[in-house]
């Protein structure tokens, strides 16, 4: 027996729809805010329904893509680059 505790595939798959919902809220703030912010809160949404060890990165991750949304949007509007 391993001291360390097994994960289920959920936790397995989660952890990498956070990942991924990171990665996608740092594109949304350079290309389309309004349509890459958005689709990366819902995968972050998914991912904190789905497990429950990685609740505290799964919220990080909503929290970011509402943040990458804000300064992405900001961004475009200053340099008159489309939101869309």
């Amino acid at each position: 027996m391993s001291a360390i505790p097994q994960q289920s595939r959920a936790d397995t798959i989660a952890g990498f729809l956070c990942a991924f919902s990171l990665a996608l809220s740092g594109i949304a703030m350079v290309r389309n805010p309004g349509l890459l912010a958005p689709a990366a809160i819902v995968v972050a949404l998914v991912a904190t329904r789905m497990t429950r060890t990685h609740q505290r990165l799964a919220a990080i991750s909503v929290a970011v893509g509402a943040v990458a949304f804000l300064v992405g949007m900001v961004v475009s509007i200053w340099t008159d680059h489309p939101i869309f």
